[in-house]
């Protein structure tokens, strides 16, 4: 086909069928440079047109592709508090084409996928540890008695997936640092916030709400940065260590655990390592979307205010839980 005729049959207006489960529905378009996503009720699916998988126009019948992009949707808090209130904020501040709207975007995705990896990772250890507790429980005799007791099951590669959950932590923080970067004039990439707490002191003031947020979060981001340098480079009074299932003195069997030594805190002592896991990601996913909040203030008219309401996790919408609703008010 002449590939003039083939631009414009391309050009034309098309009728895309989604496969769509059933009650499923879409709720969110989003457009990317590397496709068409349509978030759905369950799941985030991304389309490429014919141009896209064939630029050169070498194929008359090239489809319109369709791919599970992510294995949940809109109704995932993940999904609603990053991607969809993202999309919500920057559709009030700034026009979908400006290179400001783009990057807020870009950053929410990236935000999306290092929050769904810590999460994976949150409930994989949490279910080795249920599942090998059960087996422990249902033969608990074989591994306490007698001189050599059967060797306890472990958790395999606990201290790899610790150590894999703090470097995706250390990537969720340095990609929110990028918020910067697109809306202020400072660029304080790689995840130092020490850097902007001093920046905004001097630029908002002490009391701002920008600098006493980024005061109060820096209480669990630094423990978090020093934990990935004491696993990068230990000493003798930095280091991590994890302990998995083992066999107490007293014959009674420890859960898996770690501690982190450090003179700068008190957390040598053994602890509960999914506790710690759930809490990171809720500071991660709150401190992300507060920042953006407090980045995006003056970027209006003086005539124009935002009203922001954070909606209670039982009031949220199933649909998409978001946890900020966003108002816009014209003053006259």
């Amino acid at each position: 086909m002449d590939k003039n005729r083939l631009r414009r049959r391309r050009d034309a207006a098309v009728n895309l069928t989604l496969d769509l489960e059933k009650d499923d529905r879409i709720v969110e378009l989003v457009s990317r440079e590397s496709g068409l996503f349509a978030i759905t009720l369950s799941r985030i699916i991304r389309t490429k047109s014919p141009d896209q998988l064939d630029p050169d126009m070498k194929f008359p019948n090239a489809p319109w592709e369709q791919s599970v992009y992510l294995p949940h949707g809109s109704s995932d808090p993940l999904v609603a508090r990053t991607v969809i209130q993202t999309k919500a904020l920057a559709d009030i501040f700034y026009g979908r084409k400006s290179e400001t709207h783009r990057a807020l975007m870009d950053i929410s995705w990236e935000v999306l996928n290092s929050l769904v990896s810590l999460r994976v990772m949150k409930e994989r250890l949490e279910n080795s540890v249920s599942e090998i507790a059960a087996i422990i429980e249902d033969e608990f005799d074989t591994y306490t008695t007698g001189n050599s007791p059967k060797p306890l099951p472990i958790v395999e590669y606990y201290d790899i997936e610790f150590r894999s959950f703090v470097n995706e932590v250390r990537r969720a923080l340095s990609t929110i640092s990028n918020l910067f970067a697109a809306l202020t004039p400072k660029d304080f990439g790689n995840g130092h916030f020490h850097e902007a707490l001093e920046w905004a002191r001097k630029e908002r003031g002490e009391q701002s709400p920008l600098a006493s947020m980024l005061k109060n979060d820096q209480r669990w981001i630094k423990p978090w940065i020093d934990m990935r340098i004491a696993i990068e480079h230990p000493k003798k009074d930095k280091f991590i260590e994890t302990l998995n299932f083992s066999l107490e003195a007293d014959r009674r069997v420890r859960l898996p655990t770690w501690r982190f030594v450090h003179p700068d805190y008190e957390m040598d002592r053994p602890q509960n390592l999914v506790d710690v896991f759930e809490i990171c990601i809720d500071n991660v996913m709150k401190f992300y979307e507060d920042l953006q909040v407090a980045l995006v203030d003056g970027h209006l008219p003086n005539t124009t205010k935002v009203a922001i309401e954070i909606i209670e996790e039982e009031d949220r919408n199933p649909i998409s839980p978001m946890r900020m609703k966003f108002n816009l008010y014209h003053l006259l």
